[in-house]
């Protein structure tokens, strides 16, 4: 593959990591994406995603585990409201990625790594949330913010594009669950360094898309989205005022006689 193909890829893995923190202004949540990175790239070394005969196929480590931790999220009380805390922003911004890496796919298909309907050449058309992303940060920006219902139509037609390409993957990589592309399989995600394609990279995306979905759902009409910590703050003041609310509406209690 080119040089220029490691520098788009390369660049895809550090917005990732930039706008994750600043959707999260957590230390600790990049530091699990870098050991997330780091262990499936040993694994990877090891030729672990190689293994054809296996089953269940050990390639489901990629997304299995990182999907159940996110439905355990959005399934707990606390881990709701964290999704819902996210700014919009921030979380829009993370979609920017998906450019460079369906650049990179389509290199890979042209040397041969990746089935061509893994490309924009073929039925990936996953590019088209990378370059809306950008439109949409600048929309949001704007004094007259896109509506929720715009929005949370963004985020559905680009999680769809994301389902597609992802199915269209997992089905083309050679293991013990491929079922499509026998002729030009999906090998690029088992070697070092796309290995972090599905390990990281698909899993921040897909959990920008859910957090987007359920902080749009929570607050209802987005205000002020563009400023960065502005779904913080907004979460912030609805608590204290429904806090606040609950008090007054609290009928005093009678004094007990003796």
């Amino acid at each position: 593959m080119p040089t220029v193909t490691y520098i788009l890829f390369f660049a895809a893995i550090l917005w990732c990591l930039v706008w994750s923190y600043r959707a999260t202004r957590s230390i600790v949540f990049v530091s699990l994406l870098v050991a997330l990175g780091a262990f499936h790239t040993v694994l990877a070394a090891r030729g672990l995603y190689t293994n054809t005969t296996a089953f269940p196929p050990p390639q489901v480590l990629l997304l299995a585990p990182v999907g159940l931790a996110l439905l355990v999220c959005i399934m707990l009380q606390r881990g709701r409201a964290w999704l819902n805390s996210l700014p919009l922003f921030a979380l829009t911004a993370v979609h920017v990625l998906r450019i460079p890496v369906e650049l990179v796919l389509h290199n890979a298909y042209e040397a041969g790594l990746v089935p061509r309907d893994m490309s924009y050449s073929g039925f990936n058309f996953d590019i088209l949330s990378g370059i809306s992303a950008v439109v949409m940060m600048l929309w949001l920006r704007n004094k007259n913010a896109p509506s929720r219902g715009v929005l949370i139509a963004w985020n559905v037609a680009c999680l769809v594009l994301l389902f597609i390409v992802v199915g269209t993957a997992v089905l083309s990589i050679p293991s013990s669950a491929q079922r499509i592309n026998f002729e030009q399989p999906n090998v690029l995600v088992t070697a070092v360094p796309w290995v972090l394609l599905p390990a990281v990279l698909v899993p921040v995306v897909l959990w920008a898309h859910v957090a987007a979905l359920c902080a749009l759902i929570a607050r209802g009409k987005p205000t002020a989205v563009g400023k960065q910590g502005a779904g913080r703050r907004a979460v912030a003041c609805q608590l204290r005022a429904q806090s606040r609310t609950t008090r007054t509406a609290q009928p005093s209690s009678t004094p007990r006689t003796r």
